[in-house]
């Protein structure tokens, strides 16, 4: 998955988006937790302003709010 991601920030990081399927009524087996979700965008996303765009400023921009 980190090469898809890489290559995504590199691309357009002004169209990534952080999103869930909470919550979660279809899983079979284990349910995620919240806490690993986030340390798997903070893996993916290491750069602290680029999460502030992926998290707020690209879904408002998106939404229009």
């Amino acid at each position: 998955m980190a090469p898809h991601i890489s290559a995504l920030r590199a691309a357009r990081p002004d169209r990534l988006l952080w999103a869930s399927d909470w919550p979660h009524t279809e899983l079979k087996g284990a349910t995620p937790q919240a806490g690993d979700l986030a340390d798997l965008l903070h893996a993916w996303v290491p750069d602290a302003a680029l999460r502030q765009r992926v998290l707020v400023e690209n879904p408002a921009a998106l939404y229009g709010f």
